[in-house]
């Protein structure tokens, strides 16, 4: 019996795999949903708040498909389960995704939302439009609306409280240059605050 099932094994699971997946998806994951929120919930903790309240829903649906994704690859282990792996490519897959959303190493996404909230903060000398930013979140928003440059010429003014012609040679752009995508982020930031 061993000898003709070690044969046939492979295809009948196969087959059993793509009939659950077929059929029992929302049941699998209703059987399966306490152990992957442990997993988004442990991981999470690790994260900044700010990145947590803006991402946490991503990272759940990405859990939930990583593991429908290790149940097509798992090849049936009774004496482990599927679980293990599961969990193991779930950390990855969420990891990854906070990579893919920072675009360098998630350790520095805190220091990111640091310098943009300390950036917010230092403008009211400026104007008073950042009183109404009351949550990261719209912060995090806000800081989307710039682009990279932006967010390099007006933290390195505010927080490092480096003059125009200072970052104008760090970056190779003139002063004048500089003033120019200062002031226009300073005015995207202030329109983004009064369509909230």
């Amino acid at each position: 019996m061993e000898k003709i099932w070690n044969q046939i094994s492979e295809p009948v699971l196969n087959h059993i795999k793509v009939l659950l997946l077929k059929n029992h998806i929302p049941e699998i994951l209703h059987f399966y949903s306490d152990r992957i929120q442990i997993v988004v919930k442990k991981y999470a903790r690790h994260l900044p708040g700010h990145v947590v309240s803006s991402e946490i829903d991503d990272l759940s649906t990405i859990a939930q498909l990583e593991f429908i994704e290790t149940l097509k690859s798992w090849a049936p282990d009774p004496e482990t389960g599927i679980w293990p792996l599961a969990q193991a490519r779930i950390l990855g897959a969420m990891k990854d995704h906070i990579r893919y959303i920072t675009k360098t190493d998630p350790s520095r996404f805190y220091d990111w939302i640091t310098d943009a909230a300390y950036m917010m903060l230092s403008t009211e000398k400026h104007s008073d439009f950042s009183k109404k930013i009351d949550d990261a979140e719209k912060l995090n928003d806000i800081m989307k609306t710039l682009s990279v440059k932006e967010r390099k010429v007006v933290i390195a003014h505010v927080q490092h409280e480096l003059t125009f012609q200072k970052i104008g040679e760090q970056i190779q752009l003139s002063e004048s240059q500089i003033s120019r995508i200062y002031k226009g982020a300073i005015e995207k930031m202030k329109k983004q605050v009064g369509q909230e």
